[in-house]
């Protein structure tokens, strides 16, 4: 059944995780948080922050992004891989229209299937992700 998950979930992986320095594949941070929208972003309206470009959607989106960047930034789980991927210990690059919302946080998924797998028990797919995601990030 694992491995079928797996295929599943890396079936429907697409170009987004943060591996080109340009963060959420070009989507705008702030249409995420505050919007909980996929909102494309726009090169005219970038930001820089810790090394990473952020697109942003318009003027009034770049001045909340640039006045406080870490709300935005950090309200992205696992710098946008799939989060069900994650908790089963895999690093897979997420679509950037398919996420969910939990308090307060941006969780994103390479599939819809992985998506309703994380929406049937929120509380368990984020432990086990960011049991995961604590060992990369101390790598």
């Amino acid at each position: 059944m694992k491995q079928l998950v797996l295929a599943i979930l890396i079936m429907g992986s697409s170009a987004f995780a943060d591996g080109f320095k340009i963060g959420l594949g070009g989507h705008c941070p702030v249409g995420y948080v505050m919007a909980g929208k996929q909102v494309f972003g726009d090169p005219k309206f970038s930001s820089e922050y810790q090394g990473t470009t952020y697109y942003n959607s318009s003027a009034e989106a770049k001045a909340m992004f640039d006045k406080e960047p870490s709300k935005f930034v950090e309200a992205v789980k696992y710098k946008g891989f799939c989060a069900t991927g994650l908790a089963m210990g895999k690093q897979l690059e997420s679509d950037p229209g398919v996420f969910s919302r939990v308090d307060g946080k941006i969780y994103f998924f390479s599939s819809a299937e992985a998506k309703a797998m994380f929406d049937k028990d929120t509380k368990k797919y984020i432990g086990m992700a960011d049991k995961e995601w604590n060992k990369i990030s101390k790598k």
